[in-house]
């Protein structure tokens, strides 16, 4: 079953909706964010969903997992989100395949070496499937030269 890991604070800049909200209540734009990725995964095939956040938990108020798909809040605790976020990747990558929502260059880079699928994280409110242009050039990329990338990724990450 597909996990899909949400970098929350990253999603909720991103997206128009939950920036707004964000100017008025950070529960309200997490809860939001919440939702919307909620509503994205029930149309796919995912099981799971991860929403990072970076900070506290003690502002953790998700108590709905008994819902499909499961939905799960984690805050990094120690200011360093994008290491928490990359944390989360390399677990639920080995439980199986790996959606990351962000924008984020380095947090979409490291997804990539734990062979994670990448969206743009405003792909988790569109209709259709657009492209950004960051997709568009991978999709332009050949299958060999994305392989010779990541895996040299990898060496400089030792992993």
């Amino acid at each position: 079953m597909t996990t899909l890991i949400v970098d929350g604070y990253n999603a909720i800049n991103a997206i128009a909706r939950t920036k707004e909200l964000l100017s008025k209540s950070l529960r309200s734009a997490r809860s939001e964010i919440i939702a919307i990725s909620r509503e994205y995964a029930r149309g796919g095939n995912i099981h799971d969903v991860i929403v990072v956040f970076d900070g506290n938990d003690k502002y953790a108020d998700l108590n709905n997992n008994h819902i499909s798909p499961r939905v799960y809040q984690v805050f990094s605790g120690t200011g360093k989100g994008d290491d928490k976020i990359i944390e989360t990747i390399r677990k639920a990558s080995g439980k199986g395949p790996v959606v990351l929502a962000s924008n984020d260059n380095y947090v979409r880079n490291n997804a990539r070496a734990y062979g994670a699928s990448v969206i743009d994280s405003r792909d988790l409110v569109r209709k259709k499937k657009k492209t950004s242009a960051g997709e568009a050039f991978e999709k332009k990329m050949r299958g060999k030269d994305k392989r010779e990338i990541t895996e040299e990724y990898k060496k400089i990450l030792g992993i």
